[in-house]
């Protein structure tokens, strides 16, 4: 799986970033417009990197590409619902900022959903009720190694999801037992930061 393409921004157009890479080999990723003004940005930079999705079809394959994590989960959480294809959740990611998205979501927000192109009445519907407790925003910042981040426990939100919590809660006390416990983890991988907080996190949810 490509999980990032690193290199030199060539071009980056509305729906499309052209990506040299140190080893001579140019990348073009389908891109949102909300993630074209982001890399826009760092146009010129000698390096940046850019979080990718590859699908895999019989007639083609196509890569796309996020500035953040945050996007690329909605990109794939988008495709779970009920006739959103990957052309069509990159649409919408063009007509919504993820936070935007997230927080209509969360509103249950018909009516600002439906105003998104690609989205209509029924399937804004279909995405309240399929993602409302999925898409939440955990870290806006959280990349590299930080493991006082909570965007490196994707593993473990997923865990305590598995065992009937909802995403939102679990977030919430994660977040908190991370900023309490800061000097317990500081230091640590994200592993053994991991086994440190579980029970803490567990015990905060079972209160």
């Amino acid at each position: 799986m490509i999980n990032a393409i690193v290199g030199k921004i060539v071009q980056c157009a509305p729906d499309h970033v052209l990506v040299l890479t140190p080893g001579g080999v140019e990348y073009r990723l389908e891109i949102s417009s909300n993630a074209s003004e982001r890399l826009m940005k760092q146009k010129g930079d000698e390096s940046v990197r850019v979080l990718a999705y590859l699908q895999h079809r019989e007639d083609a394959m196509t890569l796309f590409g996020f500035y953040g994590e945050e996007e690329r989960f909605c990109f794939e959480q988008l495709q779970t619902v009920p006739g959103i294809g990957a052309r069509q959740a990159l649409k919408i990611l063009s007509g919504i900022t993820v936070e935007n998205l997230v927080k209509a979501l969360d509103g249950q927000d018909v009516k600002t959903l439906s105003k998104v192109s690609g989205i209509g009445p029924k399937t804004a519907q279909k995405l309240v009720l399929q993602l409302r407790n999925v898409l939440v925003l955990e870290d806006a910042d959280a990349e590299g190694e930080d493991v006082s981040s909570p965007g490196q426990f994707r593993e473990l939100i997923e865990s305590f999801l598995d065992m009937g919590f909802e995403r939102k809660v679990v977030v919430r006390t994660l977040n908190q037992v991370l900023e309490e416990n800061a000097l317990l983890i500081q230091g640590k991988d994200l592993r053994s930061a991991e086994t440190l907080i579980f029970p803490l996190v567990l015990k905060g949810l079972s209160r």
